[in-house]
């Protein structure tokens, strides 16, 4: 609702709503920055477990996609304003990261390289946990999060194959990958859907960062609530520590070609082929 329409369903001006908007909005950030942290080793085993139950798909860690919200122009000589951001999507569409960047509209390519994710991945911080074994005579898959096609293919960021001509391995990939990459796209239409706020008019340039970053965390709060295995007590959320790995300088597309044949001869073994 229009911040003027609910000033005037409770009696008070609009002023009033934004500023107690704006107090909601800080009181969030104060009390519920635990909900929007990288999750620890256990966390992580967790997301890795159900994406495996799920989608088939081993040691993935998350979905990464941009989000745009649109806002509507505050008055008629106006013009639509956007804002984009990155995020990584766990596989009950919680929002384990978040990233803006600088501002203006960046491509998926330039948003990634200038984002915190990048930097720690490229230097073994996150993402470096238990590995798997695809093959006796072959190096391990380390974990990994999946994107589409306009993402670059990284040891930790693996994308689908785009060549037209496909063998069964890599058809087989980009099934699961595909499959795996819809709770990404549930993700962002839930967050929509449910903060209406987000398609309103522009709220104030000083505080729309903040804004969204409130209703991303108040998103995975709800799911959290939803979920009574999530509901574990304050203080283990906030005892967010992980040990540090180096993880090992795997080639990208070997990788990629390792884990579609594992996939492919794990269904072969299921179905008694």
């Amino acid at each position: 609702e229009p911040t003027e329409t609910i000033g005037s369903s409770v009696g008070v001006s609009e002023s009033t709503v934004l500023l107690v908007t704006e107090r909601f909005v800080a009181a969030v950030w104060q009390k519920a920055d635990h909900h929007y942290r990288w999750p620890d080793s256990r966390q992580m085993d967790k997301i890795k477990s159900m994406f495996d139950k799920i989608h088939n798909m081993h040691n993935c860690c998350g979905v990464i996609c941009t989000i745009d919200i649109t806002f509507r122009p505050n008055c008629d000589h106006e013009k639509i304003q956007s804002t984009q951001l990155q995020v990584i999507v766990d596989p009950e569409m919680r929002f384990m990261d978040i990233w803006f960047g600088p501002a203006g509209r960046l491509n998926h390519l330039n948003r990634l390289y200038d984002s915190e994710l990048f930097q720690v991945c490229e230097k073994g911080a996150w993402l470096n946990g238990s590995k798997l074994k695809v093959a006796l005579d072959e190096p391990e898959v380390g974990e990994y999060i999946i994107g589409d096609a306009g993402y670059p293919l990284l040891p930790w960021l693996l994308t689908p194959y785009h060549e037209e001509d496909h063998s069964d391995y890599k058809a087989e990939f980009n099934r699961r990958h595909s499959a795996a990459t819809t709770c990404a796209m549930k993700a962002v239409a839930r967050l929509k859907d449910t903060w209406k706020y987000l398609q309103g008019k522009m709220p104030s340039p000083v505080n729309i960062r903040e804004t969204i970053y409130a209703c991303c965390m108040l998103h995975s709060i709800v799911i959290e609530m939803e979920d009574d295995t999530a509901m574990l007590s304050t203080k283990q959320k906030r005892n967010y520590c992980e040990e540090v790995r180096q993880l090992a300088n795997e080639d990208a597309v070997k990788a990629r070609d390792m884990l579609s044949r594992h996939f492919m001869s794990s269904r072969s073994s299921e179905s008694g082929e």
